[in-house]
């Protein structure tokens, strides 16, 4: 009896996403180099979830695998790494901030303030080009060493 090959994940658009934003560890790493500006290990690993050491080094790595973050040297400390979003990293701010939202209204213990919701519902570009921006902003400290 031969055993059944493995589905690729690539084909199916649901299948693709789900290979890679599937696991809760990445989704949130997501959002921390997203929304929150973290770029160093250490960033992820103080985040208030509590993510494992050995998760957390998997995670990165896979997320670096599939072209949503460029690992480089911390132009501030040679010691240390960075994690900047790619392209196709950002390009997952809609669909993040779109979670998010959907997640205030249905999470009676959410953290998020309304404003933040109301915002987005306003105005969806407008909310984005700011997040943009700000990654932008993150980045450029870094890379000019501030």
């Amino acid at each position: 009896m031969t055993r059944p090959q493995p589905l690729e994940w690539h084909g199916c658009p649901t299948r693709y996403a789900a290979g890679i934003f599937g696991d809760k560890w990445c989704f949130l790493i997501l959002r921390d180099v997203l929304l929150h500006g973290k770029r160093t290990y250490s960033d992820f690993l103080n985040s208030p979830e509590g993510i494992s050491t050995n998760i957390l080094a998997d995670r990165l790595s896979r997320l670096e695998s599939a072209a949503l973050l460029d690992r480089k040297i911390d132009p501030r400390k040679a010691s240390r790494v960075c994690y900047f979003p790619t392209r196709k990293a950002r390009d997952i701010l809609p669909v993040l901030i779109g979670l998010m939202v959907w997640s205030t209204q249905y999470d009676d213990k959410t953290e998020a303030p309304a404003t933040f919701a109301e915002a987005f519902r306003a105005d969806p570009k407008g909310t984005i080009a700011w997040y943009e921006a700000e990654i932008d902003r993150v980045d450029r400290e870094i890379v000019q060493g501030s």
